[in-house]
């Protein structure tokens, strides 16, 4: 069983936490919704690549 100290500094330690992340900043990312006829165009294009696509950049 645990002492009664040990009780009280989880529950303040959990309340301290819940305290920082409510003051952190949050940004949402809006979900942008894709038509099916577009996912099908681009899986044909990535079906189209022929086999092992290497991409050379000269510097």
């Amino acid at each position: 069983m645990l002492d009664s100290y040990i009780i009280d500094e989880l529950k303040r330690r959990e309340r301290e936490r819940a305290q920082r992340e409510r003051q952190r900043p949050t940004l949402e990312i809006p979900v942008v919704q894709r038509d099916e006829e577009e996912e099908e165009d681009r899986r044909s294009e990535r079906e189209q690549i022929p086999g092992k696509a290497v991409v050379q950049i000269d510097l």
